[in-house]
């Protein structure tokens, strides 16, 4: 959407558009005061620096040097921005960098909007802020769909529409996107040509030229719009399109061998990964443990008359693992009354036709009372009941019950509800209430089926657990004690989890390894190494061997064979086969811990695990001096624009030393799963992880997963989407899933000339002779490239094209459109030595050709 930095006479202002409240020409061409020139009064002043430039319209423009303090000030604000305005100006930028804001007013802390350049995206953008302080919640942003060019003239506008509740942003009169802002607030200050206002202080000083600016007590239409940047697009020369590159591949030239390992899954108890997402259970808090004062995410149930109550009782433990129970009193009830229990699930307990849901719960009862008691499925109102099974002879000590409800022909619903209930007075215990509905592999205890087969289609190499800040935990009492989370769900206390609820340890260190086997994936161990989040940590020696202890034990029970003391708890536990393990990581992020005492703490466990298993490959967390690490875990989380312009991060990386370990990554963009700019710069850094695998062995995007409702997310950009029903993989899943299914054993060379917004790599099947040809345009035009492929005798002319692309970089997939971005996949003819073609705009595109 580029113009050319040319000038030129003045074309009609479209002043016409309603409400102008004012407007900066910048025809002065000298002097220090630049006027308003709708007759409102807001003129304003050159501050340090600032002057004067050739304009676009008209004959001069405000020139800004780019350095603090440089810029126009306004002593009022020309708007009221708790009403709809549009903010509107042309802009040129010396340099793509950083963040310039080219219009603002300012508050006592922030600027109430920014028209702006942004250094995270490295795209312009329009954000309104809810309110007057740095730690408000986050501003509304509406971003432009491709990167600037320096020295090239923009029409940027941005409405705030307060009846609609949106803010929209134009690029050259088009709209770019539109985002819902329900908050407002009145910036009361200075309005600023140049800078913004951020943490009390001016920020964002602009290097380059300003034409034109207006500011609008409106919300203009996007034909008004349209009408400010139409003149002079059509006046200056348009940007020149992209000219043809070359990409040249040598079959011949073997580069590196591609890491059997590069693609897999990283995993950890975030935003409901597990407890309300993979791990199929369906009731929420079912041993009574989440909230110490009240029965959470229970409810009482009194219908017909009957009455009763719920409370929570530690005078009737279960087991020392489970000491708290659910006590249900019934006064009274009789015939079709009934009292009882609901649980309200995660988000809804889901409901689909023709299934069946395995119930167990533990339960006594004092000698009054010994049953029926009825167990249902049913709407939240309990008008409809979808399931229902009686549990009769309910004793007075502490036993397991089980029941199957089963489904007929019903509209698939998360708008329910699970309900024990009683007709007949007494009172009763519950404990470790359980409701599953069908599992992957039919698996007890196991995970859920719609998001098990979305990963199996990904085919991952590996799983990287428990992973991430849950094996640390906030303090060292909070970390994943793996002892506690194997045998019977009886001796399972469950814990903290540090993303603010608590895990209930169903998903235990064997349910991970089975997860592994289920996907056909290879376990890389994380164990705990001494250093908790909020800086607990223990130091090296005596004090750190019970731990180190306690890693050997951990891959005992995952490694050993029956002869030895874990293995064979694994083998009671009812998996008598090791599990193949080759990979184990010593903590979590140790560049968190300040004490400096990871050194020391990954020798102490470097030393013992090499003793006992020397072919196990040791992953460091951080850079260390005592050992030599087999591999290093380097983690990114970066804008989409950071990771593309990072691609070749790995092209010089020393081969002498450790291997690397990505273990977490993500272009961070899209709320709550990323939208297809995310995708593109995700597949551009896979471009130079897979070209670079004699490096990079292993690597996997974080995070996994995330419950969608209101509240269930504590991490903004995630990788799979689901509520209760339903569940949808984002564009980036998809980019994923094409990388770990469409490459060969080995990379090969290959030279791209002249297409700075392409990345690429090659690999090649040395079994088959396929050769795939990835490459990610991330510019808003198609590429058209000429591509030879040399050191071979011939290339078949037909192929195969799959292709991830969009109609925009903001386009994404939700619950309720999960198809709107996915791959394609198309025959291609005319490939040969020598052959064209064109990557189409915002696209991710592989190439499967046959040679010999």
């Amino acid at each position: 959407f580029g113009l050319l930095a040319v000038g030129f006479c003045s074309a009609p202002l479209n002043a016409q558009a309603p409400g102008l409240a004012a407007h900066w020409t910048f025809e002065e061409g000298s002097g220090t005061v630049a006027a308003d020139a709708s007759g409102n009064g807001h003129s304003g002043m050159l501050q340090g620096g600032a002057g004067w430039a050739p304009g676009l319209v008209g004959a001069h423009a405000l020139r800004l040097p780019g350095r603090p303090g440089s810029f126009v000030d306004v002593p009022a604000p020309a708007v009221d921005t708790t009403k709809s305005f549009t903010a509107a100006a042309w802009v040129k930028v010396n340099d793509v960098s950083g963040f310039q804001t080219f219009v603002s007013i300012d508050g006592d802390r922030v600027s109430g909007f920014y028209l702006q350049l942004r250094a995270d995206t490295g795209r312009f953008g329009f954000a309104v802020l809810p309110g007057d302080d740095p730690g408000d919640n986050r501003p509304a942003l509406a971003s432009a769909n491709d990167d600037p060019e320096p020295d090239t003239w923009y029409h940027l506008a941005g409405v705030y529409d307060a009846t609609a509740q949106t803010v929209t942003l134009y690029v050259n009169g088009q709209p770019q996107e539109t985002v819902p802002f329900k908050s407002s607030w009145r910036a009361p200050g200075h309005t600023e040509i140049g800078r913004g206002k951020f943490g009390g202080r001016p920020v964002d000083f602009v290097g380059g030229a300003i034409d034109d600016v207006r500011l609008y007590q409106a919300a203009l239409p996007a034909a008004d719009v349209r009408a400010l940047a139409q003149p002079y697009l059509q006046a200056a020369a348009p940007a020149a399109p992209l000219g043809p590159v070359t990409l040249a591949i040598n079959v011949g030239q073997v580069t590196a061998h591609v890491s059997p390992l590069l693609y897999g899954l990283m995993t950890e108890e975030i935003s409901h990964s597990y407890d309300g997402g993979l791990y199929a259970e369906l009731i929420q808090n079912r041993v009574f443990k989440d909230n110490p004062d009240a029965p959470a995410h229970w409810s009482l149930v009194q219908d017909g008359g009957a009455t009763g109550a719920i409370a929570l009782d530690t005078g009737q433990p279960l087991s020392a693992a489970l000491p708290v129970s659910l006590k249900l009193t019934v006064s009274s009830a009789s015939g079709t009354q009934r009292a009882g229990a609901a649980n309200d699930g995660y988000w809804g307990i889901p409901v689909t036709p023709n299934t069946r849901y395995r119930v167990s719960f533990y339960a006594k009862a004092d000698p009054a009372f010994a049953g029926p008691l009825t167990l249902s499925i049913e709407s939240n109102d309990g008008a409809t009941v979808y399931a229902r099974a009686r549990v009769a002879n309910i004793g007075p000590g502490w036993k397991q019950y089980a029941a199957t409800l089963t489904t007929g022909t019903v509209a698939p619903t998360e708008a329910a509800r699970f309900v024990v209930s009683a007709s007949r007075p007494g009172t009763l215990w519950l404990d470790l209430v359980s409701l599953f509905p069908p599992t992957y592999h039919n698996r007890p205890n196991g995970n859920r089926v719609d998001l098990m087969q979305k990963l199996a289609d990904m085919k991952p190499a590996f799983l990287r657990l428990p992973g991430g800040n849950y094996l640390e935990g906030n303090t060292i009492a909070e970390r994943f004690e793996w002892k506690d989370t194997v045998g019977p769900l009886t001796g399972r206390p469950g814990h903290q989890g540090p993303w603010g609820y608590r895990s209930s340890d169903g998903m235990g260190l064997l349910e991970f390894l089975e997860w592994c086997e289920d996907l056909r994936m290879q376990p890389v161990l994380a164990v705990y190494a001494g250093f908790s989040l909020r800086g607990e940590y223990v130091a090296p020696g005596p004090a750190l061997q019970p731990y180190v202890q306690d890693a050997l034990d951990e891959i005992e029970y995952v490694a050993g064979d029956a002869s030895t003391r874990w293995g064979a708890e694994r083998v009671k536990d009812g998996h008598p086969a090791p599990f193949p393990l080759h990979y184990v990581e010593i903590g979590n992020e140790d560049f968190f811990d300040r004490s400096g005492s990871y050194d020391g703490r990954f020798a102490q466990f470097y030393d013992a695990i090499k003793a006992k298993y020397p072919k196990l490959q040791l992953i460091a967390t951080t850079r260390v001096r005592s050992r030599t690490p087999d591999v290093i875990d380097e983690h990114y989380y970066r804008s989409a624009r950071e990771m593309e312009r990072d691609a070749h991060h790995y092209d010089g990386y020393s081969r002498t030393g450790p291997k690397v370990f990505v273990g977490e990554w993500a272009s961070q963009e899209g709320r709550p799963t990323p939208d297809m700019n995310a995708a593109l710069g995700d597949a551009a850094w896979m471009t130079g992880m897979e070209r670079n695998s004699d490096v990079v062995v292993i690597e996997s995007y974080a995070p996994l997963f995330v419950n969608v409702n209101p509240g269930g997310s504590q991490w903004g950009t995630n990788l799979i989407g689901y509520d209760a029903l339903t569940s949808y993989g984002s564009p980036s899943y998809y980019a994923q899933q094409m990388f770990s299914r469409y490459h060969g054993d080995v990379v090969l060379g290959a030279t791209l000339d002249g297409a700075p917004r392409l990345s690429y790599d090659v690999t090649r099947d040395s079994r088959k002779g396929t050769v795939y040809l990835k490459v990610v345009n991330t510019a808003g035009m198609a590429q058209p490239a000429h591509v030879t492929v040399g050191g071979v005798r011939s290339v078949a002319p037909d192929g195969i094209a799959v292709v991830l692309t969009s109609a925009g970089p903001r386009d994404t997939n939700t619950l309720a459109d999960p198809n709107h971005v996915v791959p394609r996949t198309l025959k291609v003819n005319g490939l040969g030595p020598n052959f064209s073609y064109t990557f189409p705009p915002y696209s991710i595109t592989i190439l499967e050709m046959q040679v010999r």
